[in-house]
């Protein structure tokens, strides 16, 4: 059976309220998709989880799409060519709409193709209220630029994320805050769509721990460094508590990272705990420091995902059996995927991060700290795609990886070409010259292109 890909047709809304009746409008694009005669259609409805309208389940996946148990109430073809669909879309699932076309159809050129029997298949998914008022933001935010090692300038950083299919980013630079301003500064008057935040990767004196200061109002690092005094008097206090918990040695660099934790927050920043499982001839950070920082908890988000090349795979798989068991252990905490990217382009000898590595927050709004509160409640998923023929792979709670899989299949692909485009003209208007003044004005015709689309996805 094949499921339709977007761009030959528009499906909306793809995403529906639970236990509720809503209308579908399939429109096929072209005129040589044009769906047969009402009277040689048959449709079906069905729930992937196998719940039938009258409260049973079936027995075998297959069942799921026969007609005597379909959450059809009706169905019309509009004079335009739509076919309208009207079900009632049981629990939070996904949904199979499945056609039975019947009747030969045009394919062009001097020949017909039977398409008796044919059958067609596009999705929804039905949510309960608490996510349904959601949206899905991709984003990274944790990256760098030639202001530390990466390799390019911040706002080329930005347009080229914005080609990757992101909503949103923060520019991470190496004890640097002011880089993730400069980008900010650079497009904050331009018609784009991408929402760039501050940010930096935070390194305080002695301590090993990579943390990532998402959104904060202002630097940590700069905090630490300009009254080192302070910084290592507030340290100590916090490592004298952490002595009477884990008897005596030295908690320092636990005691450090809570002490950035606590200042990022104070920011109104997420704090983001950082690849505890990378490796170069020994772990960066060790392990008896990741399992204090595990069992307090203070971090706000965890990167379960960073930025590794495919050689050392086991890094992110070794992070990813370490949060399950600390989630076994019963104390959940929210986990995102960062690219740490050095360099958006392919060279010649590695292909570039960037883009492998991402977070789908579902929040009300792109905008802090709406969108930092829901990293923090953990309405968010980690989500990889390493290299461009790459399985992708989405983590976090099954609710949650459910639906961002059906979103990565169903929504995200036309956002992504959106973002294609838009991404190509920032790097044009940023590029200056003779193409710059057409670029900014293509953009402004773009603008809200993306949130059209967003809304229109959603019932």
């Amino acid at each position: 059976m094949k499921r339709k890909m977007c761009a030959n047709y528009d499906v909306f809304p793809k995403i529906v309220p639970a236990d509720a009746t809503t209308v579908i409008r399939i429109r096929p694009r072209f005129r040589h998709l044009a769906f047969p005669a009402e009277n040689k259609i048959a449709v079906s409805v069905c729930g992937v989880s196998g719940l039938h309208t009258d409260g049973s389940y079936c027995k075998a996946a297959r069942a799921c799409t026969d007609p005597a148990h379909s959450e059809l109430e009706s169905f019309r073809l509009l004079p335009d060519g739509t076919l309208e669909i009207t079900a009632r879309f049981l629990g939070e699932q996904e949904h199979n709409i499945t056609l039975d076309l019947t009747e030969p159809g045009y394919r062009g050129g001097d020949s017909w193709a039977l398409r008796s029997h044919e059958k067609l298949r596009f999705n929804v998914y039905s949510l309960r209220e608490d996510l349904f008022k959601l949206r899905p933001w991709r984003g990274d935010f944790h990256m760098h630029s030639f202001h530390s090692d990466g390799r390019e300038s911040p706002a080329y950083v930005a347009a080229r994320n914005r080609e990757l299919g992101m909503d949103f980013i923060a520019v991470t630079d190496h004890h640097r805050y002011a880089p993730s301003l400069e980008a900010m500064e650079f497009w904050k008057d331009q018609p784009v769509d991408l929402k760039i935040f501050p940010g930096e990767e935070v390194h305080l004196p002695d301590n090993n721990v990579h943390i990532i200061n998402f959104g904060g109002s202002h630097s940590i690092n700069a905090l630490a460094r300009e009254n080192e005094t302070r910084y290592r008097a507030e340290v100590a206090v916090i490592e004298a508590e952490l002595k009477k918990v884990f008897g005596d040695g030295d908690h320092f660099m636990t005691a450090a990272s809570e002490w950035a934790f606590d200042r990022i927050r104070e920011a109104g920043g997420v704090a983001v705990f950082c690849h505890p499982c990378w490796q170069t001839d020994v772990y960066e950070i060790n392990t008896a420091v990741t399992d204090e920082v595990f069992r307090r908890r203070k971090f706000d988000a965890f990167e379960l995902l960073g930025g590794f090349y495919p050689d050392q795979w086991q890094s992110n798989n070794e992070q990813l059996a370490w949060c399950c068991e600390e989630w076994a252990r019963g104390g959940r905490f929210p986990v995102v995927g960062l690219s740490d990217a050095h360099g958006t382009e392919k060279d010649t000898e590695t292909e570039a991060l960037a883009g492998w590595y991402s977070t789908i927050v579902f929040s009300e709004s792109v905008d802090f700290p709406v969108l930092g509160d829901a990293i923090r409640r953990g309405d968010c998923v980690a989500v990889q795609k390493v290299g461009l023929n790459g399985l992708p792979g989405i983590y976090g709670t099954h609710r949650l990886v459910r639906y961002a899989a059906f979103l990565w299949e169903n929504y995200f692909p036309v956002h992504d070409e959106f973002c294609v485009e838009e991404g190509q003209l920032m790097r044009e208007f940023l590029g200056g010259g003779i193409a710059s003044e057409p670029a900014r004005k293509a953009l402004a015709a773009l603008s809200g292109r993306t949130a059209a689309y967003r809304e229109a996805c959603f019932a």
